[in-house]
């Protein structure tokens, strides 16, 4: 399974997790801060493997590439991860008539996002990165194949673009060996 389909995966257990959570609010069996919590706590706990798959992922690219072991940088989620999640959750849960489909949204998008932001910290931070170009994914929009520009090398430190469900990727480029 590629690192696209592995983080895609994540995204899609986070979606089925919250379906019971959601359904459980619905049918009042939780009230609403526990449902709050509970989506919060899921949906960071994918972010969190999302996060920990991304600085393998880099770690095993750079292995792959350099022919030499390369070690993962330890990159976690932002501090600020919880929070979001909660006040997310909490203002998706206080939309009239919220559906499951916008909540499991929310569950899908957050891996992917988490992933694509750790993977770019990851190049920025490798001391065996000094550019990157832009992997679309097959199903890449416009945006994306623009993003891409021909592979064009944008610089370690320069953040991937990214959109809503975005399963693009960064390669490393211009490594030196460790």
């Amino acid at each position: 399974m590629t690192y696209r389909e592995q983080i895609r995966a994540l995204g899609e257990q986070a979606a089925e997790q919250v379906a019971a959570i959601f359904a459980s609010w619905r049918e009042e069996l939780i009230d609403t801060d526990e449902a709050v919590d509970l989506l919060a706590a899921f949906i960071a706990g994918a972010n969190s493997r999302a996060v920990a798959l991304a600085d393998l992922a880099l770690a095993a690219t750079l292995m792959q590439q350099m022919g030499v072991p390369v070690a993962t940088l330890g990159l976690v989620p932002d501090a600020g991860d919880a929070d979001r999640l909660h006040k997310a959750a909490r203002t998706i849960l206080a939309v009239p008539d919220v559906t499951l489909e916008r909540v499991q949204r929310l569950a899908r998008a957050e891996p992917l996002g988490a992933a694509s932001t750790a993977f770019s910290e990851g190049v920025k931070r490798s001391p065996h990165v000094t550019g990157w170009v832009r992997s679309v994914s097959g199903s890449g929009c416009e945006l994306c194949t623009w993003w891409a520009r021909d592979g064009q090398v944008w610089p370690a430190d320069h953040p991937m673009p990214t959109h809503k469900g975005c399963t693009c990727s960064q390669v490393p480029t211009e490594k030196e060996t460790a």
